[in-house]
């Protein structure tokens, strides 16, 4: 029972944290911007808060900036690209390529102002 209602936890929280309803039309030459993959993929989680997801906003800038200084950058975007705790590999958007999920999680700090 309890494993049953973990799978779909787990199903709806995906559902919930990423936005397919808009192909992906990046291609190798072509990349996303973070602004533009933070609003498909991550805001649903990290604007809300769900699933434990760090929230993002200047309200929150000591956090990030928190992080920052005791996990270091590169740690930040190696747990954004594996996934961490609730959250996929890439944040769901299996497609992005890792300078993709960098520029993101830029995007997501100076929304934050972390310093």
């Amino acid at each position: 029972m309890l494993r049953s209602l973990g799978i779909l936890l787990s199903a709806l929280w995906l559902a919930a944290c990423s936005d397919d309803s808009a192909p992906a039309t990046a291609d190798a030459s072509q990349t996303r911007d973070g602004a533009q993959l933070y609003r498909q993929y991550c805001v649903t989680c990290h604007g809300s808060g769900a699933l434990g997801a760090p929230r993002v906003g200047k309200e929150h800038r000591l956090y990030w900036s928190h992080e920052i200084e005791e996990e270091g950058f590169d740690t930040i975007v190696h747990e954004a690209i594996a996934g961490i705790n609730s959250m996929p590999p890439r944040g769901g958007c299996f497609d992005c390529s890792d300078d993709e999920i960098r520029n993101t999680v830029i995007y997501m700090l100076q929304l934050s102002g972390a310093k």
